[in-house]
């Protein structure tokens, strides 16, 4: 008898590992279509360009992992493994989610700082001072400075100069470690791109609730140089910068603008709110190639996340 269910035991594990590959086999050509597909689609829907982009982009990681994720979806539910096969579905859906373009710039634009027009557009008279907050730049292997994600907070504030819009500049920042610090950074671009040296200052602190209590501090007790070129009186700005005192603008990315007007109502300071670098996607025309995740729209709904988490907690 033994020598019978040797065989038998060997037969049932080789029709297991046949049935395995059957639905592996399965669930990698659901995969397949499902890319062709989407590739097909888009190409109807826009074109041979936006397909050939499409292409490209099932190519990268995450896509491919999301595929793979379908596969299993597949192959799971085809060997009738219910829990896993919801398992890899929700990891499917997740990744399809997470990593959506659509999805993430929709995020993203729900927790911009409202603005009905341009904010530079709206400034009728010449501020005093415009407070760049860190965090755009760093230092590059070849210690270079270099624009970050969120470059485009200096480029406006560099403009807002050139254009008359403000008296003088306020860089912030404090880095952590052996990095050179981000006021730092934002003074040599700056400089770099003709805002001269003498109307740029620099105020630390290594995050933005921190900038704020030393923003606070700086207009409380402004330096000589700021105030004669401002020309004020230090009596006139002894209450810090309340109504009635310096007009001062407050640039920063559109996402975070929020969060940084928030911490600075929170330290009395009344800011006038200059966005920019504004990211959100508006609802538009459905496009099949929107369906594929990216590794782009992840940092975009990680950023998105990352205020909403710090709304959440009061920072």
């Amino acid at each position: 008898m033994e020598s019978l269910e040797v065989p038998s035991h060997q037969h049932e594990r080789s029709l297991e590992r046949r049935g395995i590959g059957k639905a592996l086999v399965v669930g990698i050509l659901a995969a397949g279509l499902l890319a062709v597909s989407l590739v097909a689609l888009t190409g109807i829907q826009a074109g041979r360009s936006p397909a050939e982009r499409a292409a490209t982009s099932l190519a990268m990681p995450i896509a491919l992992i999301w595929l793979l994720l379908f596969a299993g979806t597949i192959a799971c539910f085809i060997r009738r493994r219910v829990p896993l096969a919801t398992l890899f579905a929700l990891a499917w859906l997740t990744v399809g989610i997470v990593f959506n373009g659509s999805v993430a710039g929709r995020c993203l634009r729900s927790l911009e700082y409202p603005a009905a027009s341009d904010p530079a557009a709206n400034l009728e008279s010449t501020l005093d001072a415009v407070v760049l907050l860190g965090g755009y730049a760093a230092d590059n292997r070849f210690e270079v400075p270099q624009l970050g994600h969120d470059g485009q907070r200096l480029l406006f504030a560099a403009q807002l100069w050139h254009a008359g819009k403000t008296k003088t500049l306020i860089s912030t920042g404090t880095a952590t470690g052996d990095a050179r610090d981000p006021s730092l950074i934002g003074r040599e671009l700056l400089t770099s791109i003709g805002v001269p040296d003498h109307v740029i200052f620099e105020v630390p602190g290594v995050n933005t609730d921190a900038e704020m209590v030393n923003l606070k501090a700086f207009f409380e007790d402004p330096p000589d140089q700021w105030l004669q070129l401002v020309g004020a009186t230090r009596d006139q700005f002894s209450a810090g910068p309340q109504a009635g005192g310096p007009s001062i603008g407050l640039v920063t990315s559109a996402v975070h603008l929020s969060r940084a007007m928030r911490l600075a109502d929170k330290r009395g300071l009344n800011f006038t709110p200059l966005g920019c670098d504004f990211n959100g996607r508006p609802a538009g025309r459905f496009e099949f190639r929107d369906l594929i995740p990216s590794s782009g729209a992840g940092r975009t709904f990680a950023v998105a996340l990352k205020e909403q988490l710090a709304r959440i907690v009061g920072r």
